[in-house]
Formats: structure tokens, C-alpha cells, sequence
């Protein structure tokens, strides 16, 4: 039962996630659309400024812009116009962030702080990459590799500190440090999976849903197989009724381009948050 303390969470988490995703929605101008042809080898374009289109650069292993105060201002080091902060991910990083704080509640994000940051910081990035990709269609390379080395250190890590939470012993047996085979598992498979659909079929999967394939795995493994199995099908059932409907209300065809990314990132945000804190493999048993 949801009491004061964790609606209080949610709220407070609510209130700093707004901020995060006002500063992220200055980087979703930054990616411009590419759509090179069958013979076109070209990469996409780098991240630039979309008023004077001077290079915006990122820190290598950080899914953040590698100036001082572009966070806050915004502003292109070459023709100072800034790009301003977005409103709706600002409000859709808030959501989120609640919603980690409801799913979690205070004993849960008190009992397991390291998913709860995990969780957080996919919320962040998840909200991000899905905004880009309905804008541009993309999920750029500058986001989805430095999310790689932050976010598996730590859901690794809170499936590991949740394996040994129930043993006494002052050290890390093997089969604690066994437990971070569940979201590894999860990485490895889905990718492999999401390759294999593009391998067979490139036109109906882009290569940016094999590239988040394995962040997106590396959460729901850390929940366990059926997890895994559910935010799959959530993403690819979510993904055919919105084309569906788009096709019933002629705002597309059967060749309309849909992105994918947004369904895949909410179909495992939707199964981590709606599902009990119980689904990390440490705090099943």
C-alpha cells in the first residue's frame, strides 16, 4: 500500500527529474536525420548546432555535451545562439522519475539504492533516446555508447550487492558475483536477438535497435527471463496497434518509417516499473 513516505519519494524524485530532462531536451536538436541511400556509406552527421551547424562535441564517456554550461545555457560556442530546454522531456523525465520512486517506494530504494540509481539513470536515458528517435529517427552513437559503461556497472553491481544481502558472510561468495550472469544474459541475448531480425530483414530494423538492443536487455535480464520475454512483446505488440492506428487514421502507409526505439525503451521501462522489486534475481529467492 502506497503510503506518505513514498508518495513524498516520488514527488521529490519527480521534482529532479524535471530538471535533467529540461537540460537533456537541449541535445535532441543537436542530431539531425539521416537517410542515406542503399549504396550510401556515408555515417550520419556528427552532433552539431542546428542555428550555425558548427560541431557540438560529447564527452566520450558520458551522454553529455563535453562544454561548460551547456547544460544551463545552451549556448553554441561559435555563434552563442542557444539551444533552448525542451518542456516535454522535461515533464516526461519527472514522470518517470515519480514512477521509479512509486515502483520502488522508500524500503525498496533504501534496501537497494543501486537499482534505484540504475533505474534512474535509464529513465533519463531512455527519455532522451526515444525523443531523438521520433524527431530524427536515430539513436546516436554520442548517447548510446557511454550509457553502455555506466549503466552495467550498475545494474551488474545492485544485482550482485542483491545476491549477497541474503548471506552472511563478509565476503562475496562465487554465487554473488554469479548473479550478474542475469543482466550480462540479458545484454548478450536481446542483442544477439535484435541482430538477428535485422541481419534477416535490414528494412523493417534499424541498425540504432540493435545498437540499444543490449542496454535495454541488460535491465530486463537483471529481472529475470520472463521479464525479458514480456518488455520484448510489449515493445513489438505496443509498436503494431500504434501503426495500426496511424493506418486507420491515414496519417500513414504500409512504407511509413515508424521508430522503434521509443516502444523498446518503454515496453522494459513499463515491465521494470509495474513489476515487484522482487523481479532482481537477488530478492526472488
Amino acid at each position: 500500500m502506497l503510503g506518505i513516505a513514498d508518495a513524498a519519494l516520488a514527488l521529490l524524485l519527480a521534482a529532479a527529474g524535471a530538471p535533467v530532462g529540461a537540460a537533456a531536451g537541449r541535445l535532441v536538436p543537436l542530431f539531425a536525420r539521416h537517410d542515406p541511400g542503399p549504396d550510401d556509406d556515408a555515417p550520419p552527421p556528427p552532433p552539431a548546432c542546428p542555428a550555425c551547424g558548427a560541431p557540438i562535441p560529447f564527452v566520450g564517456w558520458l551522454p553529455a555535451v563535453r562544454l561548460r554550461g551547456f547544460a544551463r545555457n545552451g549556448r553554441c560556442p561559435a555563434c552563442a545562439r542557444s539551444v533552448p530546454p525542451s518542456a516535454p522531456l522535461a515533464a516526461a523525465t519527472g514522470v518517470l522519475f515519480g514512477a521509479v520512486g512509486l515502483s520502488a517506494g522508500v524500503s525498496g530504494a533504501a534496501a537497494d539504492p543501486v537499482w534505484t540509481a540504475a533505474l534512474l539513470f535509464f529513465a533519463a536515458v531512455g527519455a532522451l533516446l526515444a525523443a531523438v528517435d521520433v524527431r530524427v529517427h536515430r539513436l546516436p552513437d554520442a548517447i548510446v555508447g557511454p550509457a553502455y559503461p555506466i549503466a552495467v556497472p550498475l545494474v551488474c553491481g545492485a544485482a550482485v550487492l542483491e545476491s549477497a544481502a541474503g548471506t552472511p558472510a563478509p565476503a562475496l561468495s562465487a554465487a554473488d558475483l554469479g548473479a550478474a550472469a542475469y543482466p550480462l544474459g540479458g545484454l548478450a541475448g536481446l542483442a544477439a536477438f535484435y541482430w538477428l531480425l535485422w541481419f534477416i530483414h535490414p528494412a523493417g530494423m534499424g541498425w540504432g535497435d540493435v545498437k540499444i538492443a543490449g542496454l535495454v536487455g541488460l535491465y530486463l535480464g537483471a529481472a529475470g527471463f520472463a521479464a525479458a520475454v514480456a518488455g520484448t512483446l510489449a515493445a513489438f505488440l505496443a509498436s503494431a496497434v500504434y501503426g495500426v492506428v496511424l493506418l486507420a487514421l491515414r496519417r500513414a502507409t504500409r512504407r511509413t518509417q515508424i521508430p522503434f526505439g521509443p516502444f523498446m525503451i518503454g515496453g522494459a521501462l513499463a515491465v521494470l516499473l509495474a513489476g515487484p522489486h522482487a523481479g532482481l534475481p537477488g530478492l526472488a529467492g
